[in-house]
């Protein structure tokens, strides 16, 4: 049995998926009321369990008969109103699945983190596994807690625990529209005017799949890390490539520092009224004008990837995402 947290989000439910057509038992922990659209297709081969990672009693229930937990869940933000519960998920719910893991004896742990939490400083350029974690005002809110989770796993391996983390870049596919990476193309479809003048590391939701297979199906040494990253890009051309699939102009007009500054200023007054989590952040604008450029060698050399070009992910993208459309 493999137990998957965060199993309806982007890569819970597309690592779900492909556990079943290969014939293995799954378990996906989902909290009460959480959308479960991406699961709809195999929901009745899956064995759906209610819980949540700050609720050790349902942890303990997830786990029976289970030898392998692949840890997908955790909180995407740069919104500082989720600050707190972005900790309490990525932090302190890391924390007590991995002790959960450890009071059951489960054999093998697989920690879905973030290149975020690697740690990036201006003086970086090129950045593998051998990068460590120092302060920086490039960390935002977010890399801090996947670097916080981090401490957790290797805590945990400490205590005996079998566990590797996988660190992907920012991960493209088909998510459920408005939220994690699908806002990219929404953002374009949309057919709004500027884009940032930054750079973009990206992999494929599949091939992150591909890999979390290759380390449920092999050993592996305990306490490794690896990134996951197919390449990187200009915004610019990443909105261009998604423009030209959906048949739209691209976003033409450069969005200076300046412009940066009031979009950031903008997003925030309307996340005020509205509710909802800004587009854009100080953190996110800041992030942007810096270019940062992860390295796949030891992924590529432990499993043989090949990972996806650009142009057949925003084109499959794309013909998920927007069904409705004509596309080129």
């Amino acid at each position: 049995m493999i137990l998957v947290t965060g199993a309806n989000g982007l890569v819970g439910s597309f690592l779900c998926k492909e556990l079943i057509g290969k014939g293995y038992r799954v378990r996906a922990l989902i909290r009460k009321n959480s959308d479960i659209s991406l699961l709809k297709e195999f929901e009745d081969k899956l064995e759906i369990h209610i819980g949540d990672l700050n609720d050790a009693g349902s942890l303990i229930d997830a786990m029976n008969h289970v030898e392998c937990i692949v840890h997908t869940a955790a909180m995407i933000s740069f919104w500082s109103k989720r600050r707190d519960e972005m900790f309490q998920t990525n932090v302190e719910g890391t924390r007590n699945i991995l002790n959960a893991a450890l009071e059951f004896g489960i054999k093998k742990f697989i920690h879905i983190s973030s290149v975020a939490a690697i740690g990036r400083k201006v003086s970086d350029t090129f950045i593998n596994e051998t990068n460590t974690w120092e302060e920086s005002a490039l960390n935002t809110r977010y890399a801090v807690t996947k670097h916080q989770a981090e401490l957790e796993v290797y805590r945990a391996v400490e205590e005996g625990l079998n566990a590797i983390l996988v660190n992907p870049s920012i991960i493209l596919g088909p998510a459920l529209k408005g939220t994690s990476t699908a806002r990219l193309f929404e953002y374009v479809a949309q057919k709004n005017k500027f884009y940032t003048e930054g750079y973009m590391n990206y992999v494929d939701v599949r091939d992150v799949v591909s890999s979390i297979l290759f380390f449920i199906e092999n050993q592996t040494p305990s306490g490794e890390r690896y990134i996951l990253n197919a390449g990187i890009v200009r915004y610019k051309e990443f909105f261009e490539a998604i423009a030209q699939v959906l048949n739209i102009e691209p976003p033409k007009i450069s969005a200076r520092p300046w412009m940066r500054a009031l979009a950031w200023r903008f997003y925030a007054v309307k996340s005020f009224f509205t509710g909802k989590e800004p587009l854009i952040t100080r953190e996110t604008a800041s992030v942007s004008a810096h270019k940062f450029e992860y390295q796949s060698d030891k992924i590529k050399k432990t499993t043989n990837i090949v990972f996806n070009p650009l142009k057949e992910t925003v084109v499959w993208t794309c013909a998920n995402l927007f069904k409705d459309k004509q596309l080129k």
